[in-house]
């Protein structure tokens, strides 16, 4: 069964998981309107409404999420691995 996740804003590096994910299983990636955006595959597991990496995100980049800073990668983030606090943190932006 494909799983599904939103991509809040286009200029967002994440996308919200709407199912909860194992690793390996695909996710079919739309907007809220429900115009599709493409699929990934997890590489780890996520639960329900956490955040999967949509684009390969370089440490020190900042991820987006609603078009907001929300935080900065700790260390590289591939697409399609979970995005949390073991590999985020919070930074101050005049966003």
């Amino acid at each position: 069964m494909t799983k599904r996740a939103l991509l809040m804003n286009d200029k967002d590096n994440v996308v919200t998981v709407i199912d909860a994910v194992d690793a390996g299983d695909e996710v079919a990636i739309g907007r809220k309107d429900g115009t599709a955006v493409g699929t990934l595959v997890a590489l780890e597991p996520a639960e329900r409404y956490h955040k999967l990496a949509f684009v390969d995100i370089a440490v020190d980049e900042l991820i987006t999420k609603y078009g907001q800073t929300i935080g900065r990668a700790t260390k590289n983030i591939t697409r399609g691995s979970y995005v949390h606090v073991h590999n985020i943190e919070s930074v101050k932006t005049n966003d």
